[in-house]
């Protein structure tokens, strides 16, 4: 099987020991407009993401036709209105290799991954609703590119058949946490769902998110999520598809912002920085003289106690001076050494 320890993704590094990556998830929010689309992947460039993700859609392969209803119509005449060709998904893998951004995209059925493949994709990304779905993720794992897999409306068991299946066919493979509720409410993201995926697939772990804002994104990070997928907009008031759980370009850049730093307190080794060393000298408490002592003195509780600065006797060893003795004299507040006393 092959190591999860990371996976790379044209020239992004996923994984331990690299920083979380961020996916501004573009969808169809772009209404069909390759236009529209450039400007998502400039935005969302400037913002700061890793990934912009785009969607395949072949409608007479994914759904039977006039079936699934929506308010707008039925799903594949939608899905139909906002496409892109085949050539325009093609023009937007170079302008994104042009602008310095990772074109990424979701193949909704199997001659979309064919097509995907033929225009050199350098790895997909699939939504909740394949997660199932094995003819097509056997079509994406033979083409030995990495795919990263969303988990949404899945049960335990579910996953696990999932990641049971990719495992044995050698796939380069890793799941995000999601839940397909749009917009979702705090409590069905279940975030401590990350460590324990982690745990017993052993495979990496990422958090697509569906809430309105980036609060629990941020948290999956604590957790250590390793991707961060976020549907993106240029302007929610234009409604479209999406809009109720993108971000528009400022806040994903504070969202990018905010996960570097979250990144950079991940740490999990217990030191004294030498700046703290500093503050130590004065924050910490020392043994002092709270009356004047005279040599010979035997020191009672109300001869001493604590105070700043840390420079003497540390406080934690007031009581063991009870009962010693004075070797010189101590004026009060002064600050006592292992050397005044006997």
């Amino acid at each position: 099987m092959i190591n999860k320890k990371n996976m790379i993704i044209g020239n992004i590094k996923i994984g331990d020991g690299f920083k979380p990556v961020t996916i501004a998830e573009a969808a169809v929010e772009h209404l069909g407009s390759i236009n529209v689309a450039m400007r998502m992947a400039d935005s969302a460039k400037a913002a700061g993401a890793d990934f912009i993700k785009f969607q395949m859609h072949i409608p007479e392969k994914e759904m039977i036709p006039n079936k699934i209803k929506f308010w707008g119509g039925s799903l594949d005449e939608i899905l139909q209105n906002y496409n892109l060709t085949i050539d325009e998904h093609k023009l937007l893998i170079e302008y994104c290799s042009d602008i310095g951004i990772q074109y990424l995209c979701t193949p909704f059925c199997p001659e979309a991954v064919d097509i995907l493949d033929n225009l050199g994709v350098e790895g997909y990304k699939t939504g909740s609703g394949e997660m199932s779905n094995f003819p097509l993720m056997k079509k994406i794992a033979k083409t030995g590119k990495p795919v990263i897999i969303s988990t949404g409306m899945s049960t335990l068991d579910e996953i696990r058949a999932t990641v049971n299946y990719m495992k044995s066919l050698q796939a380069d493979f890793m799941l995000t946490n999601c839940t397909s509720i749009y917009p979702s409410p705090y409590k069905a993201i279940n975030l401590k769902l990350i460590p324990k995926y982690r745990e017993e697939f052993d495979v990496l772990i990422g958090h697509s998110d569906h809430t309105p804002d980036m609060w629990t994104a941020l948290g999956a990070i604590s957790l250590g999520a390793c991707v961060i997928e976020k549907h993106f907009t240029l302007n929610r008031a234009l409604k479209g598809p999406d809009y109720l759980v993108s971000l528009e370009p400022y806040e994903f850049e504070e969202m990018v912002k905010a996960i570097s730093k979250i990144y950079l307190a991940l740490g999990d080794e217990k030191i004294l920085h030498e700046q703290e060393i500093k503050v130590k000298d004065w924050a910490h408490h020392s043994v002092v003289a709270v009356k004047d002592i005279k040599k010979g003195d035997v020191l009672t509780k109300e001869m001493i106690s604590v105070k700043r600065p840390g420079s003497g006797i540390p406080a934690k060893n007031l009581e063991k001076l009870y009962g010693m003795t004075a070797n010189i004299d101590l004026k009060i507040n002064s600050i006592l050494q292992w050397s005044d006393i006997e």
